[in-house]
């Protein structure tokens, strides 16, 4: 007897162990589904930052194409403004020049535009003395002269000499008639 009472006791043992090694089992495998979940999330991780590392290194070449552009577009456009730089003070030269010649041309026009008005003040001058000369002497030559009045030319004397008449103009000419036999 003590055989069979000895079964009921292992067959329960062998249940419970049974039974100890499925929930043993399913443990696991609820802890492998768990890690397969964690996994699959992981891999999904890795790979959305694959992706990103790829476009980060994408963008990050793309960024320095364009750094490198622009660093040739600015040694061009610095090379570019060298050379304008250079033909800007060429033409700044060149215009202080210009204005130099100006200056100097300007003081020439003064000093000429002076000596001009001087010369205009003068002969305004000069032109009222010889005018009231010549009217002066006009009037005189138009005056009778009291030696005029004595003297005697007649008409060959004037053709001798033309300026008998303007030095004695109140002489007339006389006829044949007037003339002494």
């Amino acid at each position: 007897m003590e055989r069979r009472s000895c079964w009921p006791l292992i067959l329960c043992l062998i249940v419970a162990m049974i039974m100890g090694l499925l929930g043993y089992m399913h443990f696991n495998r609820e802890l492998l589904n768990k890690l397969t979940n964690e996994i699959e999330f992981v891999e999904a991780a890795e790979r959305e930052t694959k992706h990103s590392i790829e476009n980060y290194n994408l963008a990050a070449e793309n960024t320095q194409k364009e750094m490198n552009n622009a660093e040739k577009e600015v040694k061009e456009l610095q090379d570019e403004v060298g050379k304008l730089t250079s033909s800007k003070e060429e033409k700044d030269k060149e215009v202080k020049a210009c204005k130099d010649s100006v200056t100097v041309l300007n003081d020439d026009v003064t000093a000429v535009e002076k000596e001009k008005s001087d010369t205009d003040g003068n002969f305004a001058g000069e032109k009222t003395k010889w005018s009231e000369e010549m009217n002066g002497l006009k009037q005189k030559l138009q005056e009778s002269s009291p030696v005029c009045a004595h003297a005697k030319i007649t008409p060959k004397d004037i053709e001798k000499d033309p300026t008998l008449k303007d030095l004695c103009p109140q002489i007339q000419h006389g006829t044949k008639e007037d003339l002494p036999h």
